[in-house]
């Protein structure tokens, strides 16, 4: 005798064959392999000519508009911008040849005169970066471009900045 567990797969056995068979009879296989064949449409561009017809979705060469140059107008950085704030450094981990520096105030690439207003001497950076500066310094420079400045000790130090 079989066990209720047993029964049970058994049962379900039999609705899935039934089912699956249901299923491909309604579906349509016919034992008849003449009548399972595709049959394109006869069109009489296809009568004598072996080169297929050109898709129906696509527009012919000849119709397609030209590209057109677009002109873009971008407003000029601003030049000669003075901000006198403080200055701090920071080690960049790649220079490559810049000296950088980062102000939220200068568009990317500019290159900003920083004058130390304590002794006067006064260093040309390349501004790497346009984030916001977290500890209220108008610019932050490279370490070693700041040695150029001030030494670190001195840190931050009263600056003009000019771009």
């Amino acid at each position: 005798m079989l066990t209720f567990a047993e029964r049970r797969r058994l049962v379900l056995a039999v609705v899935v064959t039934l089912v699956a068979l249901a299923a491909l009879s309604l579906g349509g296989g016919s034992s008849d392999p003449g009548t399972n064949a595709t049959v394109a449409p006869n069109t009489a561009a296809d009568a004598g000519s072996t080169r297929p017809a050109d898709p129906a979705f696509l527009p012919t060469v000849e119709s397609l508009p030209a590209p057109e140059i677009i002109t873009v107008n971008v407003p000029a950085p601003p030049q000669g911008t003075v901000l006198r704030g403080q200055a701090n450094f920071i080690r960049w981990p790649r220079t490559m040849g810049l000296s950088p520096c980062a102000t939220p105030h200068a568009l990317i690439g500019s290159e900003i005169r920083v004058t130390n207003l304590n002794n006067g001497r006064s260093i040309v950076c390349d501004n790497v970066s346009v984030e916001s500066l977290r500890d209220g310094s108008v610019i932050i420079i490279h370490t070693d471009v700041f040695l150029e400045l001030a030494d670190p000790v001195d840190s931050p130090i009263s600056v003009e900045i000019e771009f």
